[in-house]
């Protein structure tokens, strides 16, 4: 009789507790993970960096299909007698080294690098602005410093190769060069669209 007098508020979990009934309409809104692209509010800078991120989007699945290619070769050179192909692990860590620096734009521009969001909860929006700001302008200038650095390693390139796949060292460092360039770019864009309309106190426009 107990039971028959407690209101049946929604569907009950199997230790008896009762499921918010307003978690379905709120279903989306808790599971989302929107990615809302950082890009000028027009002009033909914004098509550019939004066609920039469907390319560096296109080749990170392209390198992830050859790493997984490349692996899956690597196992059945075991079961197969012979000397085998020892560029196919070289490959394939190379290719996720590409992945990381080819697509650490594409995450600047969705802001989904790793951060940890401590000081979100208690700071003023204009001062946690300034922090944000202060974050991304540090991005902005160790990735323009590794650009530069990469770029005199290219420049004093004696033609070196990598040890199995042979693959020119100015070829590594070139896709090094794009990754850190691409990012210090988005990371400017970041501070122009968002930073400092949020530390005016309006937001800025994102595509």
């Amino acid at each position: 009789m107990a039971d028959d007098m407690v209101p049946n508020t929604g569907p009950q979990l199997p230790d008896g507790d009762v499921i918010d009934p307003d978690l379905s309409e709120r279903g989306p809104e808790l599971g989302a993970d929107e990615t809302v692209e950082i890009l000028p509010a027009g002009g033909p800078l914004k098509t550019v960096l939004h066609g920039l991120s469907l390319v560096e989007q296109a080749i990170g699945v392209l390198l992830l299909l050859v790493i997984l290619v490349l692996v899956l070769i690597q196992v059945g050179q075991r079961y197969v007698p012979g000397t085998g192909l020892p560029a196919t692990g070289e490959l394939a860590r190379l290719s996720m080294v590409f992945a990381t620096f080819l697509m650490a734009g594409y995450l600047m521009a969705h802001d989904r690098h790793i951060a940890i969001h401590v000081v979100d909860y208690f700071l003023p929006v204009r001062v946690l602005g300034a922090v944000q700001l202060a974050g991304h302008l540090f991005v902005a200038v160790t990735c323009f410093a590794l650009a530069y650095a990469t770029w005199d390693l290219i420049a004093s390139d004696r033609g070196q190769v990598t040890a199995a796949a042979e693959l020119p060292l100015t070829f590594v460092y070139f896709i090094a060069l794009l990754g850190m360039a691409s990012t210090a770019i988005r990371a400017l864009v970041t501070i122009l669209v968002l930073d400092l309309p949020e530390m005016a106190g309006r937001r800025g426009k994102l595509a």
